[in-house]
């Protein structure tokens, strides 16, 4: 498995459940091809442009509730984001 797709699904598997999201990080580290960290970082690239994906089609909102309503949209990403950069799996 690639490293983006790795962090894709890391990112998605930790909405769901963080505990299995752990566990994939370490079965992926375990075959030695990648890294946890970069797992980890590659997994917090992922929700962060999700994040800004709905920050930019906000910007193109016909009006200001839809555009509030888009940018509101962005925080659940922008939240995993900052929960994978802190998580310390090492």
């Amino acid at each position: 498995m690639d490293l983006v797709s790795a962090g894709t699904e890391v990112a998605a598997q930790w909405r769901a459940d963080p505990d299995a999201a752990v566990a994939l990080v370490h079965e992926m580290a375990a075959s030695g091809e990648l890294a946890v960290d970069e797992v980890l970082d590659e997994a917090v690239d992922a929700a962060v442009l999700a994040g800004l994906l709905a920050l930019l089609e906000a910007r193109t909102a016909p009006d200001p509730s839809t555009a509030a309503e888009l940018c509101l949209s962005a925080v659940p990403h922008v939240a995993l984001a900052v929960t994978l950069a802190s998580v310390d799996l090492g």
